[in-house]
């Protein structure tokens, strides 16, 4: 029987991220991070099970990249592939912008990412393995919204980092990106989703196509450095979104 591959899973405990760590758990096993969704976090963890999945508590804001990887690994002794997939998503009056918003949004979405890829890199090294790193960014970086500049600035940030550190650290870790499109609509965003649903070629994304993507970039061992759009054909759009 085929050794099940152990996958980290930043801000695993919400929305898109929560979707894929049930999807993976399947066939591999899982550790779900989470800052302050414990009970998101616990519901996940009651859908996996005990045996196929661990949570792990992480202020990224507060603990150092270091002793979070160094955590991590103790839960099932290995980890396999690691999905940066943390993300805060606020609307926020760019005129109001300052500076610790801003080092907020950078130490989720860029530099803990970096710091970890970092960590995950030295410690395949030192055991002579090799290991998979996929970003989850935004198929809208280049279609952005008003008052969201620190959510755009630092996502587009965490894409750089694919191709930067794929060279980097090639041939230890593959380093790969999925950009989702509109998929899973918030309370406040149903509406707007409508609206977006008729304009684009193939609707809103569905979980499943992004889950497929993700189970190919883990399953490959000769893939790195790319990113593939899962938006329903967004970015091949000539008209304007609403």
């Amino acid at each position: 029987m085929k050794e099940k591959k152990v996958v980290l899973i930043t801000g695993g405990a919400n929305a898109l991220a929560k979707e894929i760590a049930i999807a993976l758990s399947k066939e591999n096993k899982v550790i779900i991070h989470y800052n302050e969704s414990e009970k998101a976090a616990i519901s996940a963890l009651s859908l996996i099970g005990e045996i196929n999945c661990k949570l792990i508590q992480c202020d990224f804001n507060k603990e150092e990249a270091e002793t979070f990887f160094k955590r991590s690994i103790e839960l099932f002794g290995t980890i396999d592939v690691i999905i940066n997939a943390s993300s805060i998503f606020e609307k926020i009056d760019t005129e109001q912008l300052n500076k610790s918003t801003l080092v907020k949004y950078y130490n989720i979405h860029s530099i803990f990412p970096l710091l970890l890829t970092t960590e995950f890199y030295k410690w395949l090294k030192f055991n002579n393995r090799k290991g998979s790193i996929i970003n989850i960014t935004d198929a809208t970086l280049d279609k952005n919204v008003k008052n969201r500049v620190p959510y755009y600035l630092s996502k587009e940030s965490l894409s750089f980092q694919t191709k930067l550190l794929a060279k980097e650290f090639a041939p230890i870790l593959r380093i790969n990106e999925v950009a989702p499109g509109f998929t899973l609509a918030k309370k406040w965003e149903e509406e707007y989703f409508k609206k977006v649903n008729d304009v684009l070629p193939f609707k809103i994304t569905k979980v499943e196509e992004i889950n497929n993507v993700i189970k190919y970039f883990i399953a490959s061992n000769q893939v790195s450095g790319q990113c593939i759009k899962v938006d329903s054909g967004l970015s091949i759009l000539e008209t304007k979104l609403v």
